[in-house]
This record gives structure tokens, sequence and C-alpha cells, in this order.
């Protein structure tokens, strides 16, 4: 009794501390001294540090935007910072290829100037070697050769020809000259198809070239001193007419310029010259000749190079120039062709004979466009320019040999880049950088963020934590007592004399020994605390136990045996609240509670009547709602109370788990008085029935008739407490705020309530609901392992096939299909319709309302019967049933019994009862069979059956195993019982090795016997019960003229024969399998003591049971 009335602090001693110290909630402080303050005013937690939280937040903030304006800082300039390295990383690259384009002009003009050079020298050669010299009039054999040669080796040269120097004497023998000697067009001619490899001595000889002009043309001065008539040209023209053979250079201005600097001699050499850009240079490559009809351009821009050339070494005089037309367009073609796109190219001319005009140029990805003269660059807003300037001077070393005249053309070569070609060599690291610095910054906030928010979370983790636990003292230990240990804390804050720190010294006074300090030290006589108890000589003590408990929880899961207790004490908590009694503790299904402490109440024995009154009441309600949640045998509960007033003492005792505790012989007596009470009834002592009785309460309390012996107290009188009105107690709500006074009401309201209250007790609404959800997620499960099996199929075919279900005869072995064996998810079911609950719980109803009203073979032992087999199912988690077999399994546990006769199947036999004439043999069982059959197939349960199985092997199977389970129940078949053990025997010997179906046959058989018989291997007060309501059937029908002898005449011995020759071998049968487990020994070692008990007990039991 006494440590029944022990209460300890579930919060462990880290949980203590943090009530302790939540003036230091630092991590990185963990020994931080919580301030005396916050140990005077642990209830007000919430207020404790709200200056300090100001402080902190406010720093926070001012950290957030010291991180957000450096953020800002640093990005722009690291942003500035890279975007001018940037800028010199683009500008860079343009600047080499911008050297690049000017470098390729260089060369390009280079090799075209020494393609000039070669061709003066070959000619001047021709010259020499000529044994008659007349000039101007002298026709080059070679230049056509020599032409072709030189203009495969440098690149834009789009015509070289030559132009005599033709004084006005001359004129008239030149012109007769050109007309005699213009065969050299069709040697040329003839040349060129030789060098192609297309010699047609035919064809060549006959092919028309045309005729020259006979006269010089193109000047109207024809009294010019000099002319410069183009004689001889390449590429060589295929039509004489239409070339500008004969035509006057010396008609162009710019040409008699750029002729007077090229004339000069120099060393003896004329000087080359490099001409400006004219359009007019368009009419000598305006012409049709062999190898580029139709493909020069005639639009681009062009320029002249002239090569003067001498007679020789006898004749020093200019008499031919040596002409060259270049074209621009060619150039850039060529240098441009590797560029990247976005690139493009001024040329200005600044020869003297130009007008100073500028033509520009464009790199595409795939080519070269010339955009024109004069361009207006705002369109294509270049952002880079470098400007290179080229003159007629020697550009190389290797050309320092040959003149050129100074006064040449010079042009100046500008190369732009626009935004295109920028975005391809622009790296973009001012954004990156900006990004990588701002990011830093923000994940550093972040880091803060985080840590400040755990830190935080933590915070508040602890303040909820010791407002609980707050609480969690103030409900367990008397106000006064909660604020003597605080105070007692206080004062060891405040004493620290010794150097601990003020955690240290309330941890010790809360969970350490009252003799040692905290480091383990003596404490001084003076410096021990006085121990925290009182006395209180005016209390009444309640302790409530639930009746039938420990029975129900052996076959619940823990989860459910909790939610049971925490529903039904947490009622019982709302009304002690209510009621203003103080809970003490809980000890297994013990509910111990106090009323007249820590407060002294006159009335302490009045209030603490009512508040039994409604625990029993608010129980009896309860356990009618978790019947449909924890099923059968849940509304069999009930409270067994025992009130006893008198003086106790109260206190608490300090250690590893502070206790409040109440001593005294009130306590032993209360506990006594409890245990000696009757189920569902208040169990009260002669000490406070007086009392009750003194305060005008007589009609409460009716003495108790037979004469309780105490152990240690002996014969001592006691009186039931029975309040006339406290059932209306329940109608207070357990929320409600005003704690009144109940009226009590007349006899006859009294009568209906509890009329109606006997008959929702004897309704079974809440064993079908809780039976048809049991069998909805069952077949939730079947639907899950069948996903994905096979379709849905005519369910006709299955009823024409299944409407009589075949013979009701056992099968040696059930056929497990390989496609009903697939497991589902432990966790995981299928939703199936809702209407298929309905249909369920209709079809539940069917059967309970099919069942006979006999005290044992009725619908609440079938009930008992699945609850048994649910449990017995879970020692298969090693190797479960299919869902299939398990739902089959409890239908046949539900409807084993239906429609059960009252009487065995010898006792039918003997009456030759018109059942008996139907079936041979398991004439009970085969009838329950059957009106399973007629039940389920009906019409309105259709859409059940298509759940149940879809195809015909799945519905053979759940057949078998109805079958088989409903014919198991027969026990006393001697002929199929024997087979039965004879399977097992034949599997044991095997080393349960044996073939699978037969071994699962045999291990669901004795599955379902042990269900149906599961009274007998429970706990004695399962047993008792059970077997007191077969006793009482079997009486009845003796008593009906159904039977030879009286049950009381052979029932003591029949139990032995019964567990001698049934329970035992079969529990011994079930505890042989590893399957089964512990389980299996379990059941076992209870049959081996009910046995037991019935040898000691069993004469008496059934004495009573008379």
């Amino acid at each position: 009794a006494q440590s029944c009335s022990t209460i300890m602090i579930n919060d462990d001693i880290n949980k203590s501390k943090s009530i302790l110290s939540l003036g230091s909630l630092d991590e990185e402080d963990p020994k931080s001294v919580a301030s005396p303050m916050a140990l005077q005013a642990p209830i007000s937690s919430k207020k404790l540090g709200e200056a300090d939280t100001k402080l902190v937040n406010r720093s926070k903030c001012m950290v957030y935007l010291v991180l957000f304006l450096s953020a800002l800082v640093c990005g722009a300039l690291a942003y500035f910072f890279m975007e001018e390295e940037d800028i010199r990383w683009y500008t860079a690259e343009f600047d080499e290829r911008s050297l690049e384009v000017f470098k390729g002009v260089k060369d390009l003009l280079e090799r075209s100037l020494q393609g000039g050079k070669h061709m003066s020298a070959a000619m001047n050669l021709e010259t020499v070697a000529q044994e008659e010299i007349n000039l101007p009039n002298l026709t080059y054999a070679t230049l056509g050769i020599s032409a072709a040669h030189l203009m495969k080796y440098f690149t834009g040269g789009q015509m070289m020809g030559i132009a005599h120097a033709v004084s006005a004497n001359d004129r008239a023998a030149f012109e007769a000259y050109a007309v005699e000697h213009q065969g050299w067009i069709s040697q040329d001619l003839f040349l060129y198809d030789l060098e192609k490899g297309n010699v047609d001595l035919t064809s060549t000889l006959t092919r028309e070239s045309g005729k020259i002009r006979e006269h010089i043309y193109g000047n109207n001065n024809q009294s010019a001193e000099w002319s410069a008539p183009i004689w001889q040209m390449y590429p060589t023209p295929t039509n004489a007419s239409q070339a500008p053979i004969m035509f006057d250079m010396m008609s162009h201005e710019w040409f008699k310029r750029q002729w007077d600097f090229s004339k000069e001699l120099k060393d003896g050499a004329g000087q080359t010259s490099i001409g400006s850009i004219h359009e007019d240079l368009n009419v000598l490559v305006d012409y049709a000749a062999v190898g580029r009809e139709g493909e020069h351009n005639t639009i681009d821009p062009k320029f002249l190079i002239l090569e003067p050339m001498v007679g020789g070494f006898l004749v020093k005089q200019i008499h031919t120039i040596g002409l060259i037309v270049v074209s621009w367009t060619e150039y850039f073609e060529y240098i441009l062709q590797d560029q990247p796109a976005g690139i493009f190219v001024d040329v200005h001319d600044n020869c003297p004979t130009s007008d100073g005009d500028t033509y520009s140029f464009r790199s595409n990805k795939d080519s070269v466009t010339y955009l024109g003269k004069n361009v207006d660059h705002s369109t294509i807003l270049p952002s880079l320019s470098n400007h290179f300037s080229l003159y007629g001077e020697p550009l190389t070393d290797y050309l320092s040999d040959f003149a050129i005249a100074k006064e040449s053309c010079g042009y100046v070569i500008s190369v732009h880049a626009t935004k295109e070609f920028i975005e391809q060599w622009q790296r973009d690291i001012s954004y990156l950088a900006a990004f990588f610095i701002v990011a830093a910054f923000l994940f550093t906030a972040l880091v803060f963020f985080m840590y400040t928010y755990f830190v935080q979370k933590r915070n508040r983790l602890l303040s909820s934590t010791a407002e609980r636990s707050t609480a969690i003292v103030s409900s367990l230990f008397p106000k006064n007592v909660a604020d003597q240990m605080m105070e007692e804390v206080n004062q060891g804050s405040a004493r620290n004399s010794k150097g601990n720190s003020a955690m240290e010294d309330a941890i010790h006074l809360l969970s350490g020994s009252n003799a040692t300090n905290a480091d383990g030290s003596a404490l001084d006589r003076s410096e021990r605390k006085e121990p925290i108890a009182d006395s209180f000589a005016e209390t009444t003590i309640m302790f409530a136990d639930i009746a039938g408990f420990t029975a129900w929880s052996s076959k619940r899961e823990p989860a459910d045996v909790f939610a049971l207790l925490e529903t039904v004490f947490g009622v019982f908590d709302r009304h002690a609240e209510r009621r203003r009694v103080f809970k003490v503790e809980t000890v297994g299904d013990c509910f111990v509670a106090v009323c007249g402490l820590p407060e002294a109440r006159k009335d302490h024995a009045l209030i603490m009547a009512r508040y039994a009154c409604d625990c029993r009441n608010a129980m009896k309600k309860v356990k009618r709602k978790l019947e449909k949640e924890f099923g059968p045998d849940t509304a069999d509960l009930d409270m067994r109370f025992g009130l006893h007033s008198g003086p106790v003492t109260a206190g608490v005792i300090r250690g590893k788990n502070p206790r409040f505790q109440l001593f005294g012989d009130s306590m032993n007596k209360t506990s006594r008085i409890e245990s000696s009470g009757e189920k569902g009834r208040i169990h009260i002592s002669e000490e406070m029935a007086k009392i009750l009785m003194d305060n005008g309460k007589q009609h409460w309390v009716s003495k108790r008739e037979d004469v309780v012996h105490l152990k240690g107290l002996g014969a001592v009188p006691t009186y039931w407490l029975s309040i006339d009105s406290d059932w209306l107690s329940s109608r207070n709500s357990i929320d409600s705020v005003a704690a009144t006074e109940i009226e009590e009401l007349s006899s006859d309201d009294e009568f209906t309530h509890i009329k109606s209250m006997r008959d929702e007790w004897k309704n079974t609404s809440n064993l079908i609901t809780w039976h048809a959800k049991y069998l909805y997620e069952c077949l939730s499960q079947v639907a899950q392992a069948r996903k994905g099996q096979h379709d849905d199929e005519d369910d006709s075919k299955l009823q024409k096939e299944g409407l009589f279900f075949g013979k009701a005869e056992p099968l040696d072995c059930i056929q497990f299909d390989a496609s009903i064996q697939c497991q589902p998810n432990a966790s995981s079911s299928t939703p199936l319709d809702a209407n298929l609950l309905k249909q369920l719980e209709d079809f539940v109803q069917e059967i309970a309302d099919a069942y006979s009203p006999h005290a044992f073979h009725s619908v609440h032992h079938a009930s008992h019967v699945v609850l048994s087999l649910q449990k017995l199912m879970q020692s298969f988690e090693s190797n479960p049933l299919d869902p299939l077999t398990q739902f089959a399994l409890v239908v046949g546990a539900l409807v084993h019994d239906v429609d059960h006769p009252g009487v065995s199947n010898m006792q039918l036999v003997e009456e030759n009862d018109a059942l008996v004439m139907i079936y041979a043999n398991s004439t009970a069982e085969r009838n329950s069979l059957d009106v399973f059959w007629n039940i389920f197939g009906q019409e309105c349960f259709l859409e059940l059956r298509r759940a149940v199985y879809q195809t015909p092997s799945e519905f053979e199977h759940f057949r078998q195993v109805i079958v088989q389970t409903i014919l198991a129940t027969d026990i006393m078949d001697k002929g199929m019982q024997q087979d039965r053990v004879r399977r097992w025997e034949e599997c044991l010997e095997s080393g349960f090795s044996c073939d699978w179906d037969r071994l699962k046959t045999s291990m669901l058989e004795q599955l379902v016997q042990a269900a149906d018989i599961s009274h007998t291997m429970q706990d004695w007060e399962f047993y008792q019960r059970w077997n007191h309501n077969l006793y009482e059937e079997m009486t009845v029908a003796f008593q009906g003229g159904r039977g030879t002898k009286a049950p009381s005449e052979f029932w003591y011995e029949g139990e032995f024969s019964f567990f001698d020759f049934v329970v035992l071998p079969l529990a011994t049968r079930l505890a042989q399998h590893p399957a089964f487990g512990e389980s299996g020994k379990g059941l076992l070692r209870n049959a081996k003591k009910n046995r037991e008990e019935w040898r000691q007990n069993g004469e008496a039991a059934v004495m009573k049971l008379q």
C-alpha cells in the first residue's frame, strides 16, 4: 500500500536542470549561474529575460544591417574592380585581333608589290633578249604566263597588264602595230587551254576572240603629249572588242599624277606607286575573261599599283607601265576569315588623288560584307577602335631594293569591335565576383540566422520544458510543498558558501541527498534542511482499480493498453480538477487520489464521494466508446473503488527522483477496502460512512451484509456508497468551468435512465462496428496484395460455380495457390469503396441476428474467438499469412457457432434431431457453415463477394479455408480430430519441413482450435467467465429436457478431462512450433495454471455456479 502511494517525477534530472537554469540559456556557457530572481519565480518563466531578449533582438538587427551594408559595399567594389579587369581582358584580346588584321593587310600588300616587281623584272629581261627594240611597239610573249603565276601567289589581284608610254609622234605607228600584232590574245588563250588540259586544235584555231579597237580611245585630247594605252592584260579577254585594250589611262587625272610619281628614275629604275581607290578602276576588270566568267566583283573598292619598266641596261627610260588592280574586298575576305564575328574594318584613303573617302568591311560568322563608302557608324556603335597608318614606304626589308614613290598613297586602317565581339570575349567576372561576395555575406547572415534560430528554438524548448515541468510539479506536488521546495532552492542558491554554483546547489537540494553536498562532502548538521513533511488529520483517500484489466491487457498490444489507461485516467484527472481533488499517483491500473490536503476541507468526505461517483459513471460511458476501438471484452471492464477517511502524513523524500508520499494506517486500510470491494461498486469504510451520515447523507450509504476481513485489522464493517443522482453528474461536461452541485432527481427519472443504460449495454452495435472495421482493414490488404495481378472478372461465373459452395468436407490439405501468396506491405493498404464498409456492417449484423441467444455459443463468444485469433496471428510476423487467408480465418471464427442449437452434437444424435438427418457428422458446425453461405450469397452482398475473390482460384481458396476453419472447431469428433493430430505429428517428425500446403493447413487447424477454447489458456478470470456461461447454457438445456445429467454432477471432473485430453495437448502442439514463439509457450503455461487453480478451487466454483 505504501509503494502504491508514491509518485515519481517523470522528467529526468536534465529537465530539472532546465527548470532551474532559465537564467542562462546560452549553449556556449553551460555553467552559467541562474539568478536568484529566476529561482524565486519559476512559475513566471515567460517573463524571464524579456529585457535581455529585446537587447539581443536589437543586436541581431544591427548585425544583419551591418552584414547587408557590407555585402552591398563589397559587392559594388568587387563589381567595379572586376569590370575594369574584364574591360582590360577583352580590350587586350581586341588589340591582338586588330593587330592581326593590320599585319594581314601589310602582308597581302607586300605580296602584291612583290608580284609587280617580279612582273617588271621578267618583262625587262624579255625586252633585253629581243634583237631589235622599237619602243613603244613591243609585245611580251610571256606576259600571260607570268601574270597567271603571279596572281596565284598574291591575294586580291583582279587584273595585271601593261600600258605603253606612247608619245604623240608615235601614236599612229603604235595603233598600226597594235592592229597587226593583236594575235597575242589568241596565243594567250591557247596557252591557257594548254595549261588546263583542254587543248582542241580545231576549236582553238577557229575560236573567235574579237578585234581590238584600231585607235587609242578614252582621251578626248588627241593632241596630248603622252598617252598610256593598255596593250596587254591578264586575265585574257575572250572578246577583245569589249576589253579595255587601247584604253588610254592618261584620260584620268589621278593616273597622270600617279604616273608622274612613278616615272621619275631613281638609281636607274622607276618607282613603284600605290594608287588611291577609284571607281574608274572597275572598267579595267569589267570584261569577260577566261577563268572568271561572271565571278569578278566590279563594285567593290579597288586601288592601282603602278610598276614602271625601263628599256634595259642600254635604254634608261620609262617606256612601259605595269598595272595591277587590287580589290580590298578580297584582301579582307582572306584576312578576316579567321577572325571572330563583330569586327569591322574601315579603310580611309589619304591619297592626294582621292577625296578622302572611307570604305567599311564587316566580319560575319561565315563571310565578309562590304558595307559601303562613308558608312554612318552611329548605327553600328563601335565600342573599341584601333587605327593603323599604311604609307607608300618599303614595308619589309626584302622590298628595300625596290624604290617606292614617296608620294604614293597612304591608307589608315581602322579596326573596330562591336558589342557582338565584346560579348564573345567578355567573361562577366564582375557579376560573378559581386555575386559570390554578396553570396558569401548572405551565407554568413544565413549561418548567423540559423545559429540564432536554433539557439532561440533551444531556449524556447527549455522554456517550454520548464513550464511543462513546473506544471507537472504543480500538479504532482501540493502548492505548499512546491513553494517550500522552491524556497529551499532560493536559500541554497544564496548560501553558496563553499564555492559551488547556484545551479549545483539547486540540483543538489531537489535531487541530492540531505546529508551531503553536491560535491559529495558531508553537510554539517546545522546545514541540513528539515524534511518536507506534514500531518493532515482529516482527509479522504480513494483507491480505484480497473477490474479485469490484467486479463484484458494480456490480449492487447502495449499501445492499446496505454491508450486505454490514458483515456480513462485522463477523464478522471479532469473530474479531479473540477472537484478540486488532488491526484496522488497511478500505479499500473490503480488510481490514487486524496481530498483534504494540502488545503484542509471539512467536506472532504462529501467531495470524495461525489468524485468517486463521477469516476464510476465516466468509466461506464468511456468503456462503451472504447469498445468500438479496442474490440470485445472492453465493455466488461469496470472500476472497483475503495474509500476511507482518516489522518495521513504527507511529504517529499529527497533523492535521485523526488517523491511525494502519503503514509499512515489510512493508506493501508484504503488499499484493503478497495481490494475487498466488488466490480462496479464503491466500497467505503465505516469512518467515512459515519462522516457522510453526520452530514445528512444517510441515503448515500448502505451497510454491507457480509463481514469483510481485512489483513491486519480482522473483521471490519464496511458500507456501499450509492448516490441516487450520481449518474446526473456526468451531465456536467468535463470541460465545464463551473463546479456546481448536482440536484437529485425523482425515482421515475432515475428508472428511465437506468433502463436506457441497460438497453445500450446489451446492444451489440459496438461489436458489429468493430468487426466491420476489422474486416474492412483485412479486405484493404487483400486488395493491396491483389493489385496488378489480374483484372476483375465477371462475378456471375463465380456465383454460378459457387452458389452452393461445394461439399462441406474437411480437406487433408488446403491448396495455397502461388498468386494468393504475395504479401502486401505491412504498413500499406488500398482504400476501398465506402459502400463496402456499409455492406460489411450489414453482413455482420445479419450474422449476429442469426446467432441464438445462448450464454456460451453466442456472438459475444464469437467476438472473443476473433480477438484471440487476431492475437495469435500476430505470432506469424516472421512468416505472415496472406491477406485472403487471414480474412477467411476471421470470417470463419465469426460465424463458426452461428445458429448453434445450444447442445452438443452427441445430444443432437441422441435426440435424432432433424439436423442429424441432413448432416452425417459435425452437425452444428455444418449447419453454421450453410447458414453462413446463405447469408453471404445474398444479392445485396454482391460487391462484398467481388472484393473477397475475383478469380476461381481465389474463390476456391476462400471456400477451403472457411470449411476447414469451421469444421476444425468440432474438437469432439474423434475421427477428424485424430486426422488433425496425425497431420501435425507428421509435420513435427519432419522438423516442419514437409509439404508447405500440408504444414500450413495443420497450423491453421491448431490456430483456430486454440482461438475457440482460448479462454481455458488465458487468465483465470476469463476462464471463469466463459466456464460459467457454458455451465449456464448446459443447465438451461438440461432444464429444458435436453440431457440426461445435470451439469453439476459431472462439471468438476469433466473439466479435468477437458484439460487433460483437449486443452493441454493443443497448447503443447502450439508450443512445439517456432512460428507461435512465446505465444504458444504462454498459452501452455496459462493452461497448466488454470488446471491447477481448478484443482484447488474448482469444487467451490461449481458450488457457486449452482
